[in-house]
Formats: structure tokens, C-alpha cells, sequence
């Protein structure tokens, strides 16, 4: 299995998490880790939280993005950061369960990784979903309706339990600054507006390769009472990430998307 390719951005150096890896500050959830990473608590519906789409939560999961110009968004200040590149096996998409009190679950497949640690979460179809029950539930009514339940779809999140280091393929050097023109978004539904947390940024330096990745690993998957082993092949992912970062090396000045590009054309 090939798995797929996410990126994070941090502003600790390649030499310390090419050795420890990623690992939330907060652990102890075990298999509820996701419940707790998507805010499920302070679900009393289908609309997420007061009828806007929920971002992760960065103390019990590490937040990634599946889009590699999105990675300089986080975190949230300006400080110089890396961008570092990550194999992992393909996201898991989450469900309500329709019963409109806003219980959710794993929508596993054959694939789905069965030891929790292993699972990865789709949290942008997630948000996709969240929002269009929002509008839905408003009847299309006000303006900038679908922008605002939807505000944090720019960020294209995957979420994990924790990445080891030897999923991290490579790191490069990100100087980042805010955008020219910070957007402020606001609507009916709300008295607080959201602002649009896109940046311009540089990828700077030589791409620096992690001496512990492998391209090999093993994981069990499927449901656990009829689970195999899969062999998880990394090696095109890490040509991938090399091609992404060099493209958008090779062009510069790049801006990452912002509150609006994360609507990506989806009709609500």
C-alpha cells in the first residue's frame, strides 16, 4: 500500500524531531484519542460547534495538512519555521451518525489501520460535512453563510495520534510574514467575526533528509476480527515530497490559500 503524503509546519529544528518525532502533550485518551483531536464534547448537533466547523486540537493530536502550501499557516505567528514532510498511511473519513445529537464514528474500511495510534483522520471532509449541514440548516439565507461555518477548510487538516521518525522524510527552512491584506469574515449567525490567517512565505536552504525514515512499514488493518497485514511502501512518497518542495522552492514568494481558496469550489 502506498499510503499518502502530509506536511506540517513547526518551529522546532530538523535535529530534534528527526529524533523524537511528533507526540501530542497531551496522551492518556488511548483509543478515544480522535473523539477528543475533533472537539466531539461540545457536540449538541450536526453543526459543529455553535454552527461553525471545528479546527483540530492541537494538545491531544498533531495537526497536519494534506496541501503543502497550506503547512506555513501554523503556527499561528510569523516566527521562521520548517516545513517538514511526512509518510503516513491514507486519512480515515468521520461520520455522524445522522441522529442529529452530533455522535460520530470512524468510517473504517479494509484498509483503516486497526491499532489507534496508527489511524489518521480526514478532518477536512469532516469540516466539508459540518459546513453544509450548517447551511442547510440556515436555508442558504445569509451571506457570507458557507465562508464562515466552513473558515477552517484552507487549512486541508489530516490529524494524527503521533508521528515517529521514521514517517518524517525531510524538513526545509520556511520564513514566513502575514498577508498583505488579512481577511475578515463575518456573518449573521454570529456577532464575532473570522479572520483569515493566510501568509506569504519562502521556502529557504537545501532540503535536509531524514537519515531515519523508512520507506517499509508494516501495520495491521481492516477490522480487528478479520485484520491483515499490509506492507506499506513509502518510497514514491518520498519523491513526491521532494518534487513538491522543490517546485514551490523554484517559485519564490508563494502565498499559502486563504478563508475563501478553502471553499475550493464545494457547493454547501
Amino acid at each position: 500500500m502506498p499510503g499518502r503524503l502530509y506536511y506540517r509546519s513547526d518551529t522546532r529544528p530538523p535535529q530534534q524531531i528527526f529524533k523524537e518525532g511528533f507526540s501530542p502533550r497531551i496522551r492518556g485518551y488511548e483509543e478515544k484519542w480522535w473523539t477528543e483531536a475533533i472537539k466531539s464534547r461540545g457536540y449538541t448537533n450536526d453543526y459543529g460547534i455553535d454552527n461553525q466547523s471545528v479546527d483540530g486540537d492541537p494538545s491531544v493530536c498533531i495537526c497536519m495538512t494534506t496541501k503543502l502550501e497550506s503547512a506555513p499557516i501554523f503556527p499561528l505567528n510569523t516566527e521562521t519555521s520548517y516545513i517538514y514532510a511526512i509518510a503516513l498511511p491514507e486519512a480515515t473519513k468521520i461520520e455522524y451518525l445522522g441522529r442529529g445529537n452530533g455522535e460520530v464514528k470512524l468510517s473504517r474500511t479494509t484498509d483503516t489501520p486497526c491499532d489507534f495510534e496508527h489511524i489518521i483522520l480526514d478532518l477536512h471532509s469532516f469540516q466539508a460535512r459540518q459546513a453544509r449541514n450548517i447551511c442547510r440548516f440556515f436555508d442558504y439565507q445569509m451571506a457570507n453563510l458557507g465562508a464562515y461555518a466552513g473558515w477552517p477548510l484552507y487549512a486541508y487538516e489530516a490529524l494524527a495520534y503521533e508521528v515517529p521518525s521514521l514517517s518524517i522524510i525531510c524538513a526545509i527552512q520556511c520564513l514566513r510574514e502575514n498577508s498583505d491584506s488579512p481577511m475578515e469574515i463575518s456573518c449573521d449567525i454570529s456577532t464575532q467575526s473570522k479572520f483569515s490567517e493566510d501568509k506569504k512565505f519562502i521556502l529557504e536552504g537545501d532540503i535536509i533528509e531524514n537519515l531515519n525514515f523508512s520507506n517499509a512499514h508494516t501495520l495491521r488493518t481492516g477490522e480487528k476480527s478479520g485484520s491483515k497485514w499490509d506492507e506499506m511502501d513509502y518510497s514514491l512518497l518520498k519523491e513526491q515530497a521532494i518534487k513538491e518542495i522543490g517546485r514551490v522552492k523554484e517559485s519564490g514568494q508563494t502565498t499559502t490559500p486563504n478563508i475563501y481558496y478553502g471553499l475550493g469550489g464545494k457547493t454547501f
